[in-house]
């Protein structure tokens, strides 16, 4: 048989089994019956979302890492700091052009 040949990224979806303590099973059902997705949506996208945190906070953590070797300088800082002024001045002045009045409208 070829099958052993695939990566896992040359298949679409894998089945697997997973054990789960009861009590997180049945909140999960009654969860998941509720927003009306199928058992496996569910816990795909839970999945997916705990993945996606792992990988922001791990990237997070080497960042820090990276500014903890190299920390900004005061002439750095001064810049961001003086970009950061800049972009929400344009922001509120953009701001100013919107017509607020049409977003409380009455229905």
């Amino acid at each position: 048989m070829l099958w052993y040949k695939l990566s896992y990224t040359d298949m679409k979806t894998i089945k697997t089994a997973v054990s789960l303590p009861a009590d997180l099973y049945i909140r999960a059902e009654k969860m998941r019956k509720k927003m009306g997705k199928s058992r496996s949506k569910m816990i795909t996208e839970s999945l997916a979302k705990a993945v996606r945190e792992a990988e922001i906070k791990d990237m997070e953590e080497r960042d820090n890492a990276a500014y903890a070797k190299n920390p900004h300088t005061k002439e750095e800082i001064e810049e961001i700091m003086a970009a950061t002024r800049q972009s929400w001045a344009e922001i509120d002045e953009a701001d100013k052009n919107v017509d607020w009045e049409k977003f409380f409208e009455p229905r």
